[in-house]
C-alpha cells in the first residue's frame, strides 16, 4: 500500500484536530508557568524580528530549539544543494508564483482562510487590507531563508526560520482558541491538514506554475526540490503520514485536500483582495492594473479562481497576458542558457517589482529590511 492510499477523508479529518505537539507543549508551558503576558511577549518578539532572537527567548523554549536544530538524518545533502541551485536560478519566479499561485490556492481553503485573517489581526490593530500585506512579505522571507545555500545546515538561518514559524503557529493556536474558535466546524487552527497543504503549495504548486509558463526542469531536479521541502516539512512539525514520498504523491495530496476543502469564503476573498491591491500598488501602472487578477485566474484555472471572487474578464490584456508571459519565460530561459543577458523586459519588470516590494516592506514594523542574500541579489535585482 502506498502512502497515498491512506489519505482517506476520515484520516484527513482526524488530522484537522491535530496541531504540533512539540511546539504546542512549549507554549502551554509558558502560559502555565509565566502567564498570558509572557506568551504574548514571546509572540511579539518572534513576529517583530526577521532573525530569531534566541537570547531574549524564555528558558522554556531552549529544549525545543535544541531538539529541532537540524534536518532529519536521512536528508540527502545533494538534493538540498540541487534545490538551492534551482532556487538561485528561478527564485524570483518562485516568489512571483508564491504571489499568484501558492497563496491564492491557500485562500481557497475555506476552513483554513479564517485563521489567516485572525492571525493578521492578532499582530496589528489596523483593520485595513494593508495588515495582510506583511504576511505576504514574511512568507517570501521564509522562502528565501530556507532556500539560501548553506542555511539548512545545523543551526543555520533556514533552520532558525523554521523554528520561529513553528513557535508562531503554536502561539496562534493558543490565542485564537482562547478568543473563541469553532474547532468542531473548522478544525484546530493551523492543523496538520492545513500545514500539509501549505507545504504542497510551496513545493509542487511552484513546480507546476513554472510548467504553466513553459519552464520544464528535468524530473531529477524537480524531485530534489520536492525532497528538500519534504525535509523542511518534517522540521515544521508535519506528521510523517502527511509527508508524501515524492512529487507525484505531493500533487495527489494537494488535489485530495483541495477536493475536500476548496470553497468560496468571505475570508478567502478578503485575503485575495488584499493580495491584488498590494500587487497593483507594486506594479504602479494603470496599464497593468488587471495583471494580478489575470495571473491568478490563469494559474488557478476556472475551477478555483471564482472561489476567490475572480471572474472572467473580457479584454485584450486578459486574453493575451498569460500567453505573452509564457513566451517571455521561455525566451528568458533560452537567453540565460546562451548569453549573459537579462530576461525579457516585461518578465524582468514583474519579477523585480515583486521582489523589490518585499525588500522595503519591513522597514517600519520590523525595524530592518527584508533580506536577500548577496548572491541572489546579483541574479534577481
Amino acid at each position: 500500500m502506498s502512502k497515498a492510499d491512506t489519505w482517506t477523508d476520515n484520516m484527513l479529518e482526524q488530522f484537522r484536530l491535530q496541531g504540533d505537539p512539540l511546539a504546542d507543549e512549549v507554549m502551554a508551558s509558558i502560559l502555565s508557568n509565566k502567564g498570558k503576558e509572557e506568551a504574548y511577549r514571546l509572540f511579539d518578539l518572534l513576529i517583530r524580528n526577521i532573525d530569531t532572537p534566541v537570547i531574549q527567548l524564555p528558558e522554556e523554549v531552549r529544549p525545543f530549539l535544541e531538539a529541532t536544530q537540524s534536518l532529519p538524518d536521512d536528508t540527502d545533502p545533494e538534493a538540498i544543494a540541487e534545490a538551492h541551485r534551482f532556487f538561485l536560478d528561478h527564485g524570483a519566479k518562485c516568489l512571483f508564483l508564491l504571489y499568484y499561485k501558492s497563496l491564492p490556492l491557500l485562500y481557497c481553503m475555506h476552513k483554513g482562510a479564517p485563521v489567516l485573517v485572525r492571525t493578521s489581526r492578532l499582530t496589528n490593530e489596523d483593520q485595513s487590507l494593508r495588515i495582510f500585506a506583511r504576511r505576504i512579505a514574511e512568507t517570501g522571507q521564509f522562502l528565501i531563508d530556507v532556500m539560501t545555500p548553506g542555511e539548512l545546515t545545523f543551526r543555520g538561518r533556514g533552520i532558525q526560520s523554521i523554528q520561529k514559524v513553528r513557535l508562531i503557529h503554536a502561539a496562534i493556536r493558543q490565542f485564537v482558541q482562547a478568543e473563541g474558535w469553532d474547532e468542531q466546524q473548522l478544525g484546530l487552527p493551523i492543523n496538520q491538514e492545513d500545514m500539509a497543504m501549505t507545504l504542497m503549495t510551496f513545493s509542487v504548486a511552484v513546480l507546476d506554475g513554472l510548467e504553466q509558463f513553459g519552464i520544464n526542469e528535468p524530473k531529477p531536479i524537480q524531485e530534489a526540490y520536492f525532497q528538500t521541502w519534504r525535509a523542511i516539512g518534517h522540521n515544521l512539525g508535519i506528521d510523517e503520514a502527511l509527508l508524501p514520498d515524492n512529487a507525484a504523491e505531493g500533487r495527489f495530496l494537494m488535489d485530495r485536500i483541495l477536493a475536500r476543502q476548496a470553497a468560496a469564503s468571505e475570508e478567502g476573498q478578503l485575503l485575495t483582495r488584499s493580495l491584488i491591491d498590494f500587487a497593483q500598488e507594486v506594479l504602479k501602472s494603470e496599464k497593468l492594473a488587471l495583471a494580478p487578477e489575470t495571473l491568478i485566474r490563469y494559474l488557478l484555472g476556472p475551477k478555483y479562481a471564482p472561489m476567490l471572487g475572480i471572474q472572467p474578464n473580457e479584454g485584450c490584456l486578459a486574453a493575451l497576458l498569460p500567453h505573452a508571459l509564457q513566451a517571455l519565460f521561455r525566451l528568458g530561459e533560452r537567453l540565460e542558457d546562451k548569453v549573459d543577458a537579462p530576461l525579457d523586459e516585461v518578465l524582468e519588470f514583474l519579477s523585480r517589482q515583486t521582489v523589490n516590494a518585499m525588500v522595503g516592506y519591513f522597514d517600519n514594523y520590523k525595524g530592518r529590511n527584508f533580506q536577500i542574500p548577496q548572491a541572489m541579489q546579483k541574479e534577481w535585482l
